[in-house]
């Protein structure tokens, strides 16, 4: 596992599959280590032609005609990615998310009455988004917005990679719970940001998960967009 920075933009580990030529000839990766099992999962199920055509039937997209990902945990207490203009990709792309946490990984349901959540504790609290964890996306701002985006002298200043996004001007979207065992597909259009938020130290646990992005065509179709979808381009499915 290697620490992931800088802290300014993110902070988690990573895991990076082991070669000879990094790790000595008398050691051997541990068969029960999480890691070793989630890069077995990215191996078999994400990188497969077969898992392509399953997106393909949930979502209408076509297959995928590339993809980039990493085996990721964010530790209680410690790790958090932030929403920054570097991430903002040039065409439309799925987020396929495999997460695990404590939990069961039932949806809880709502108490009207007394406004809590009804489900498993650990479930519960995930879903309450109260220790952070889970993923959030949000609209960047438009670089022509004089009011947003001016430097005093009433121009637009176009937003490098390093900018980070003004919380002030949050536009959320689609936030998605930390849910154990839960898979998760999000149709991410160019001008859409998303972050991890920050994992409370009173976490039941770390976030494990499997976070891939595949290279799709450019369009919005409407199987993609679910219940929580928005007139901006953004859905889940679970």
């Amino acid at each position: 596992w290697k620490a992931v920075g800088p802290s300014h933009k993110q902070r988690f580990l990573e895991y990076i599959v082991a070669t000879p030529e990094t790790r000595p000839n008398d050691t051997k990766q541990n068969e029960g280590d999480p890691g070793t099992l989630m890069q077995e999962l990215r191996s078999n199920l994400f990188e497969s032609t077969a898992f392509a055509r399953f997106m393909n039937i949930l979502t209408s997209l076509g297959d995928p005609t590339g993809h980039r990902g990493h085996i990721r945990r964010f530790r209680p207490g410690m790790d958090y990615t932030v929403a920054h203009y570097g991430i903002l990709t040039k065409s439309a792309v799925l987020d396929a998310s495999l997460c695990f946490v404590a939990g069961k990984g039932e949806q809880c349901l709502y108490d009207e009455q007394f406004g809590d959540l009804i489900g498993d504790d650990e479930d519960a609290v995930w879903e309450s988004g109260d220790v952070g964890g889970f993923e959030c996306y949000i609209a960047a701002d438009d670089d022509n917005d004089d009011e947003n985006n001016s430097n005093g002298g009433g121009k637009a200043t176009k937003k490098g990679p390093d900018d980070e996004y003004n919380a002030d001007d949050d536009t959320e979207l689609l936030s998605v719970a930390a849910s154990n065992n839960t898979l998760s597909l999000v149709y991410r259009d160019p001008g859409t940001m998303r972050f991890i938020k920050y994992v409370s130290s009173s976490a039941p646990s770390s976030r494990w998960d499997l976070s891939f992005e595949y290279e799709v065509e450019d369009t919005t179709p409407e199987e993609v967009l679910c219940c929580e979808d928005d007139a901006d381009g953004a859905g889940q499915k679970k």
